[in-house]
């Protein structure tokens, strides 16, 4: 298991292409890319990122899944076939970039009612974009997400029967966000896990740095040892949630320590 720092922990404070040379200043060689907008999903533009990326592995790809995601499951063809469009380019931006994995949210939950899912008709679905993605040599990994269809994890437990070749990305933040302990998930997940995002919650509720809420990320990571789960662990932070770089360097370093004390 390797620790890294997603790109997304930088949003509102440095442009994208930037963010490799602020990893390297940090001795952070790992990373999950989060593209922000329609612009960058572009060729030209992820061309030059990959001309930017040097020796930092990027282990998977991210969007703002809102932007075309859940239109992946509209019922209209044309609108599908607009996102699949946006879709092919984030997933070419992820093999440009040596990603093994595209980090997917998928449709969203708009009204707090019951939601009964069709898991067969979704796994269909969900294995489409699986091929799609495969096709580029990047893996799907579905992300639970408390405002998504993936907030539960009874969710991961049915939709995985269906989908053998999906992976999951567990956040340990969005987990405990909706009311559910993380390791409900290491569990739901029946080892699919690739990616875990590392954020905290303080009492409020609100984001903080990984250190600064009230998630037990000591406990997280020996069961996430006793499991035996092979992923990445990335911090995935708000900008918001510290004031300049020591304190999110001083974040990572202190889930670094937690991951090497739990495999002992």
């Amino acid at each position: 298991m390797k620790l890294g720092i997603s790109t997304a922990s930088f949003f509102n404070r440095v442009q994208t292409e930037s963010t490799f040379d602020i990893l390297r200043q940090m001795r952070v060689d790992t990373t999950e890319v989060f593209l922000n907008t329609f612009t960058e999903y572009e060729k030209p533009f992820v061309d030059a990122l990959v001309q930017r990326r040097g020796n930092i592995n990027v282990h998977s790809v991210h969007c703002l899944t809102t932007q075309f995601e859940p239109q992946l499951f509209s019922a209209g063809a044309r609108v599908r076939a607009d996102a699949e469009n946006l879709f092919r380019k984030v997933c070419y931006a992820g093999y440009m970039l040596g990603a093994k994995f595209y980090t997917f949210h998928g449709p969203t939950r708009l009204k707090k009612r019951q939601y009964d899912f069709d898991y067969p008709k979704l796994g269909n679905r969900v294995n489409q974009l699986i091929d799609i993605a495969q096709s580029y040599g990047i893996n799907l990994s579905y992300e639970n997400v408390h405002w998504t269809y993936a907030s539960d994890p009874e969710y991961f437990t049915k939709l995985l029967r269906e989908c053998p070749r999906l992976y999951a990305t567990l956040d340990v933040k969005q987990a405990t966000q909706a009311g559910h302990d993380p390791i409900k998930f290491l569990d739901a997940m029946e080892g699919r896990i690739s990616t875990i995002h590392i954020c905290d919650v303080d009492k409020a509720g609100n984001t903080a740095l990984p250190g600064d809420g009230k998630i037990n990320f000591e406990k997280f990571f020996r069961e996430v040892e006793k499991r035996g789960v092979n992923a990445h662990a990335l911090i995935e932070a708000y900008s918001r949630d510290y004031r300049d770089l020591n304190e999110l360097k001083n974040s990572y370093d202190y889930i670094n320590d937690i991951m090497y004390k739990a495999k002992k």
